[in-house]
């Protein structure tokens, strides 16, 4: 009689658990997990949010899922603060252009998916005619303007195949203006003239030469190598303008050379080739063409020089870096040797102000482009309505 009651007691405990665990558990965790932007975005002009920086960040692109469905509200791997026109004023624009200094040069770019609009801007590239190039990673496409702001062409649509998309991150221009497409979910790069037409695309998912988990960056030098920086593997991949495999470099660690998130990916005038590594690393890692270690600066943190979640990057002509430090939300600006010069930036929905600054890019005459990916990022519960500003 004892050992049935004692069965009966412990299958009544195992009850209660499974509805413990079933009930409750989600919605701590869920809370737990709740990004808010207000929480971790600092910048100079906002010391409220001057919180310390969290040991576990929330993931950005960090999914399996695919990014461009029909409803975008549902494409995030984090529950989200509803994205409508309605979370946005006539201020907000998704592209911000600037001189080197900072200062405000213009912008542009609404919320939806007519020409000229967007719901998730991401990746920013400049042809030789300082044509702009910019990603929409909700949109499925990418679309091209003057240096103005005014819209050419567009090209893309949700799919899998040649001159499709499912999350269309950074790009490049080769010295033919030929643009190329890292393809975050499809594990691929596909290659386009200036006027859209497909021209060629290569990669698969793998860990094997040629293969990617989660190409994030893309990047030229001189001769038309193309470079591409993978957030998952811990590696920068070296192709031909075709896609022919070259070489690769990296590993995963936090020593020189090493990496543990990358991001985005650049090479400078003279063929140095620089990546933003962000998260544990937070820092600027430069290397020459065939891999060599060359410096690295930058570490997690608030203050100058240092990174929370550091993206886009790109040097002038004269050997200035300018990166977009993401959680700061902000661009900072350094010279060769990685000394800071300035940053702007600061959280807000004017154009001088950024939701979640992405990328960056330069004209042939030194004028500094950034996407602002709005609210479609991370869950930013930031409205533009009602911020004071």
């Amino acid at each position: 009689m004892n050992i049935i009651t004692k069965l009966l007691s412990i299958q009544f405990s195992l009850i209660v658990l499974s509805f413990i665990i079933t009930n409750f558990i989600p919605s701590i965790y869920a809370q737990e997990f709740e990004f808010n932007a207000e929480d971790y975005f600092y910048s100079e002009q906002n010391p409220t949010n001057s919180k310390d920086v969290p040991t576990i960040l929330p993931d950005s692109e960090d999914t399996d899922k695919e990014n461009c469905v029909d409803n975008p509200m549902d494409s995030l791997s984090l529950p989200n603060s509803g994205i409508n026109s309605d979370s946005y004023t006539s201020e907000f624009h998704f592209i911000k252009k600037f001189d080197r200094d900072g200062n405000l040069i213009g912008s542009w770019g609404t919320v939806g998916s007519n020409d000229g609009q967007f719901l998730h801007a991401h990746g920013i590239t400049i042809d030789s005619q300082d044509n702009v190039y910019v990603s929409d990673a909700e949109n499925c496409n990418i679309q091209k303007f003057d240096k103005d702001g005014n819209f050419i062409t567009k090209w893309g649509t949700k799919g899998i195949g040649p001159g499709k998309f499912l999350q269309p991150e950074s790009m490049a221009v080769d010295s033919l203006n030929n643009i190329y497409v890292a393809e975050y979910s499809r594990k691929n790069i596909q290659k386009f003239d200036s006027e859209g037409n497909f021209i060629t695309m290569w990669g698969q998912e793998g860990s094997g030469e040629g293969e990617f988990k989660k190409p994030w960056g893309v990047a030229l030098d001189s001769k038309d190598n193309v470079y591409v920086s993978d957030q998952t593997l811990p590696r920068v991949q070296k192709f031909d303008s075709d896609g022919t495999f070259i070489d690769m470099w990296g590993k995963e660690g936090k020593k020189k050379g090493q990496f543990v998130h990358q991001h985005d990916i650049t090479v400078d005038s003279n063929d140095y080739v620089y990546v933003t590594d962000g998260r544990e690393n937070s820092r600027v890692a430069v290397f020459d063409t065939n891999g060599k270690f060359l410096k690295h600066w930058g570490s997690e943190g608030k203050d100058e020089g240092q990174f929370i979640e550091n993206h886009g990057i790109v040097v002038d002509l004269e050997g200035n870096v300018y990166v977009v430090d993401t959680r700061n939300v902000r661009v900072q600006k350094f010279d060769s040797d990685g000394n800071f010069i300035t940053m702007w930036g600061s959280l807000g929905c004017k154009d001088d102000q950024f939701l979640i600054p992405h990328d960056i890019a330069i004209d042939s005459e030194g004028y500094i482009y950034v996407t602002d990916s709005g609210k479609s990022h991370f869950r930013a519960d930031y409205d533009c309505n009602n911020a004071s500003q």
